[in-house]
């Protein structure tokens, strides 16, 4: 069970290894909180997960570039 207060992104690293049970509350808590959940997976996407995401907005990004464009970089302290 996942819980979190005034979480607004989540960002988690090795998703390939984590097991179904824990995509499914990740996938629930976006959709009840609205939380940008950023997902990094180093592998193919398993079937189940791929019908999983069919279900949830969600990009797949397969290069830095996209990443930066998603997220782009905070300006330099001082800057407008």
């Amino acid at each position: 069970m996942l819980k979190a207060g005034a979480v607004r992104r989540l960002t988690v690293l090795r998703a390939h290894r984590i097991g179904w049970g824990l995509w499914a509350d990740l996938v629930a808590l976006h959709r009840t909180t609205g939380t940008d959940v950023t997902v990094v997976h180093h592998a193919e996407l398993p079937v189940d997960l791929a019908r999983l995401l069919r279900h949830c907005d969600h990009r797949i990004l397969t290069t830095h570039a996209g990443v930066r464009a998603l997220h782009p970089p905070a300006g330099t302290f001082g800057e407008p």
